[in-house]
């Protein structure tokens, strides 16, 4: 299958410490990469280089076909991203700061309007979309902040976090999301803390510990390699 996502080798240091020490990963199209890993393995680090907020110091990754150092624009065009806390503007209603992002991406307003409303309906934001966003509850602001993630229907998605904050329901809804962008042909990398979520959405896996892969696989294949009845029990073995 063809990469949606393919890294080799990266390499990243802050201050003299080493955050990412040779990181290999692919995600196939059309597919979910669950990325785990403790506080501090490099997870964020890796989305940073990958969505172009961060270059690295050794190695290279293509996104969507385009090289993330030589290509950055055309890698920002092709994907969307939700970072571990929710970057709406206070200032604009919800509304507002989805057309707004609707409008960076080149739609026009009317077509930017559309899907602004399609994604507050999809994400339960409807009653308080004329609200400021400053208003909104922690729950509220991380569900608009997702929901501009999906405005350009992009190619690739990055999900960093994604449920952090959210009731179990709206994780739930979120999920349901997540399936129907995949089915569509949507390639998604996601981080996230929460095991129960890269078992239920992953179609691969990917542990990193102290900057470096220490194993990749398919939910299954890391129970069985680590002779664990569950996700759970097989991070904490491979992080021990």
């Amino acid at each position: 299958m063809t990469a949606a996502i393919r890294a080799e080798g990266l390499c990243k240091g802050y201050h003299g410490l080493a955050a990412l020490r040779g990181v290999d990963l692919e995600v196939s199209a059309g597919s979910v990469l669950a990325l785990l890993g403790p506080n501090g393995a490099g997870k964020s680090t890796t989305v940073k280089i990958l969505t172009t907020l961060v270059a690295p110091d050794g190695g290279r990754a293509e996104v969507a076909g385009f090289d993330v150092v030589r290509h950055p624009q055309r890698v920002r065009a092709a994907i969307g991203v939700a970072g571990q806390y929710a970057a709406v503007d206070g200032r604009l209603t919800g509304r507002e700061n989805l057309v707004l992002f609707g409008r960076l991406h080149r739609m026009s307003r009317p077509a930017a309007a559309r899907r602004a409303g399609e994604l507050l309906d999809r994400f339960d934001l409807a009653g308080g979309a004329d609200r400021l966003a400053r208003t909104y509850s922690g729950g509220m602001r991380r569900r608009l902040d997702l929901a501009a993630s999906l405005v350009a229907h992009a190619p690739v998605l990055f999900l960093d976090e994604p449920t952090t904050g959210l009731d179990p329901l709206r994780r739930d809804q979120l999920w349901a999301v997540v399936d129907e962008l995949v089915a569509a042909g949507t390639s998604v990398l996601l981080t996230t803390q929460y095991l129960e979520e890269a078992d239920r959405l992953a179609d691969l896996v990917v542990v990193v510990d102290h900057g470096r892969v220490v194993a990749e696989g398919t939910v299954e294949q890391l129970k069985h390699r680590t002779g664990r009845s569950s996700l759970d029990d097989a991070f904490l073995a491979l992080t021990a």
